[in-house]
């Protein structure tokens, strides 16, 4: 048996997809992952890594395609892969996800009787994301670039020329951007250094309310011609409008400038000045009866799919409401949008975050929405609730990808509630953390899922649990 080392180029044919969205094969009885193969793909592919279960390897070239293999509509896909999964026909993405999480449930968390009683599809697996960052840098060949971060180069910036994630609008901001950039001569800011000027620009969209912001993010040390260069693009930018009919109604409403002053052992501050327009944008969404609006600010955390994220609400809402609640629990609740859809349902509803600005546009939201049955609380989520007198029969958590602690688990156990509603991000650790819920007695009634980021695996899980008497 040929022992496999790094160098070696194999021929290989791929059985399954990774949680990323890579390949994996089997070589000579050892694991290999391969970014960028379907399964029934068979490639050729070269070995960078070498460990003793597994190994890793590059994409050289396609031999025999798996027939269900599509072509990426984006010119970007092979050298960017921020879409990991766009070589798969739609409906085979579903499958895959669907097929991952309950590969994590009953792997991880050793739940074998559980199936996904629905999986949410995206209505649009293209222009879907309300925000999206582009950043300033150079190429391999040290160009200037105004793009994405090359894969595996931790400094190199791919100049994307158009990119399928926002909007064709965002595209006409970024390309005024960089060819605005290009004649004044910008500098991008140099994280191995410390020197440059330019960062990054952000791009919000109000989906339904047609509203953009665009914020422009520099370094610290800008020069005075560096200001005056800034202040001139935010007057261009103001004045640019869609060239597309279906974007209408699209219209820049907001320009910041965020300068970032960032020193070693000293915590990152970001100071915003207005340039044009409003300070925030609004965006409305809508869950089967009812109708919010909210205000996005520069460092507003909000999800970045908008009608997926409406479907995942209403998910929530339905299993929260399937029973009458008096005191819920919103825990890691960021700007509130899943208590606030759920107030007029209850009697109380209390969030909790960490994040001092989302909690700070949460209590806006609610005064702008006219809900007062709501309080939002800033602080670490599991220190908070020890100094709440309430009891809560229903405890809803939507947590990072990290899931939540044993320490957090605990915590909840000992308020006892009813009912659990989890939203989770990351598969993997759903299912570690569901593993010790049922060592408490809480059964799962429900599981489904909301694809909210088509032709990458990324995947939105929404899980009902209930205490056993």
């Amino acid at each position: 048996m040929k022992k496999l080392k790094k160098g070696d180029v194999i021929d290989i044919v791929i059985e399954k997809l990774t949680f990323e969205g890579g390949g994996l094969g089997n070589f000579e009885g050892l694991k290999v992952f391969v970014e960028g193969a379907m399964p029934n793909d068979r490639v050729l592919a070269y070995v960078f890594k070498v460990k003793k279960n597994y190994a890793e390897a590059r994409l050289l070239e396609i031999v025999e395609q798996s027939k269900d293999r599509i072509e990426a509509r984006c010119e970007y896909d092979e050298v960017c892969r921020g879409c990991q999964i766009q070589f798969m026909p739609y409906e085979k993405q579903v499958e895959y996800k669907i097929s991952h999480i309950e590969d994590c449930l009953s792997k991880i968390g050793g739940i074998n009787d559980v199936r996904i009683s629905e999986m949410i599809k995206a209505k649009e697996q293209f222009y879907y994301r309300n925000k999206m960052e582009f950043s300033f840098g150079y190429d391999a060949e040290k160009n200037f670039s105004l793009g994405m971060h090359a894969p595996n180069r931790r400094f190199d910036i791919l100049d994307l020329k158009h990119c399928y994630l926002q909007s064709p609008f965002s595209v006409a901001i970024l390309a005024l951007t960089r060819k605005f950039a290009k004649e004044k001569g910008f500098i991008p800011f140099n994280f191995a250094n410390g020197e440059g000027d330019f960062r990054a620009i952000y791009i919000r969209e109000g989906k339904r309310t047609g509203e953009v912001m665009v914020n422009i993010v520099s370094s610290d040390n800008v020069s005075k011609k560096t200001v005056s260069d800034i202040e001139e693009l935010a007057n261009l930018l103001s004045g640019l409008r869609p060239s597309i009919k279906e974007e209408e109604n699209k219209k820049i409403v907001s320009i910041y400038w965020t300068k970032v002053i960032s020193k070693r052992g000293v915590p990152r501050i970001n100071k915003e000045y207005l340039l044009y327009g409003k300070n925030y944008i609004s965006e409305k969404m809508i869950i089967l009866d009812q109708s919010l609006e909210f205000d996005i600010y520069p460092q507003s955390f909000f999800q970045v799919n908008t009608f997926q994220a409406e479907e995942l609400y209403k998910i929530v809402r339905e299993m929260a409401t399937e029973k009458s609640h008096n005191i819920v629990f919103d825990l890691f609740c960021g700007t509130g949008t899943i208590g606030l859809f759920l107030a007029k349902s209850v009697e109380q509803v209390i969030g909790i975050e960490l994040a001092q600005d989302a909690v700070k546009s949460a209590r806006e939201n609610a005064l702008k929405n006219k809900i007062f049955n709501i309080d939002f609380y800033q602080g670490d989520v599991f220190k908070k609730i020890s100094e709440i007198k309430e009891r809560p029969s229903l405890i809803i958590v939507d947590p990072p990808r990290a899931g939540l602690t044993e320490k957090s688990i605990l915590k909840i156990n000992e308020f006892s509630p009813s009912q659990i509603i989890y939203v989770s991000c990351n598969p993997a650790t759903l299912a570690r953390d569901l593993k010790m819920f049922k060592e408490f007695s809480y059964k799962i009634k429900e599981v489904k899922a909301v694809d909210m980021f088509p032709n990458t695996y990324h995947i939105e899980t929404v899980v009902f649990l209930e205490k056993e008497n």
